[in-house]
């Protein structure tokens, strides 16, 4: 085991949006001995992830679903071309969904989102902007949040240009993005840090953390993951709400 990415709804964080920090401190300054990197590969931006280890310098974050990418020195970034923002607002005010724009610095609402939806996000998008017209956001988009079900995924993607694409990340939120994915930026990880299929350990309880089992030999889904997400992984991990995540790398650590 060299490196370990981790989902953060639904996997590494409880019910309650909480992880065990005293039994995490320990299991992270073993991995930190044995050399093994920790990645956080969540659907919600970096900033927000930072919350949860600030006091951790050295973690690997991809964020916004695959579209960011911060490992050391290293940002990458799957951007939104600024015409494809343009098409899909205009489409989701048209149809009226409610939706956030995620920059690489930012985050955006329109002006028409409804104060329940607003009091809703302000959690995870603190310092959020609102903006009138598509010319407002003058910043690079990463992706766009829409709150809708899962079964409106495929009237979502048919608002979308071909250029775009959408995926269900669980809490009714549909991700858009210029085809961006988890998985490929963690290939960017194991190439920069030297790290084979048998070297990673991967977590995760939605679909889109698919792509990302298939990187390695050792995948666990949460067994508060839909079947078909279990289907992928080579093995089960206790809940997100008993520690799961944690549970199996102290079990592996002491094999080292």
């Amino acid at each position: 085991m060299k490196l370990v990415a981790v989902d953060m709804d639904g996997t590494f964080l409880n019910d309650n949006n909480e992880y065990d920090e005293v039994r995490f401190k320990h299991i992270y300054d073993k991995m930190l001995h044995n050399n093994i990197r920790f990645v956080v590969a969540s659907s919600n931006h970096s900033s927000y992830l930072k919350y949860f280890f600030a006091e951790y310098n050295d973690i690997i974050y991809i964020g916004a679903n695959g579209a960011s990418l911060e490992l050391d020195d290293i940002k990458r970034y799957k951007l939104i071309a600024q015409r494809d923002v343009c098409t899909a607002i205009t489409r989701l005010i048209d149809t009226n969904y409610e939706f956030v724009v995620s920059t690489i610095n930012n985050a955006f609402i329109h002006q028409t989102a409804s104060e329940s939806y607003r009091r809703m996000i302000q959690p995870y998008y603190p310092d959020i902007k609102v903006f009138t017209v598509n010319d407002d956001i003058d910043e690079s988009v990463l992706k766009i949040t829409v709150t809708a079900a899962a079964d409106e995924l495929s009237h979502i993607i048919e608002l979308l240009p071909a250029s775009l694409d959408c995926v269900y990340s669980g809490a009714h939120c549909i991700d858009i993005t210029a085809y961006a994915d988890k998985a490929h930026m963690l290939k960017i990880v194991m190439e920069q840090l030297s790290v084979g299929r048998d070297d990673l350990v991967v977590f995760g309880d939605g679909e889109n953390d698919i792509e990302m089992f298939k990187l390695s030999s050792h995948s666990y889904a949460m067994i508060n993951a839909p079947r078909k997400v279990k289907s992928y992984a080579s093995a089960i991990a206790p809940s997100n709400n008993e520690s799961g995540v944690l549970y199996i790398l102290e079990q592996n650590i002491k094999q080292i």
